[in-house]
């Protein structure tokens, strides 16, 4: 096995990796939405923000 092969293996993981990360964040944030409503989850994120200055 070639080492260019390898790393654009490597490459092609990184990326699908990534392109999943963002779709099960979209996933917890539209399930969170659901069950709390839009103001609640806004409302937590600018406490967590406020918190954490």
């Amino acid at each position: 096995m070639s080492i260019t092969l390898l790393l654009s293996a490597l490459a092609l993981v990184a990326v699908l990796a990534l392109v999943a990360a963002i779709f099960v964040g979209g996933a917890v944030y539209a399930g969170r939405v659901r069950r709390h409503g839009i103001d609640a989850v806004l409302a937590g994120a600018r406490k967590h923000r406020e918190l954490r200055d």
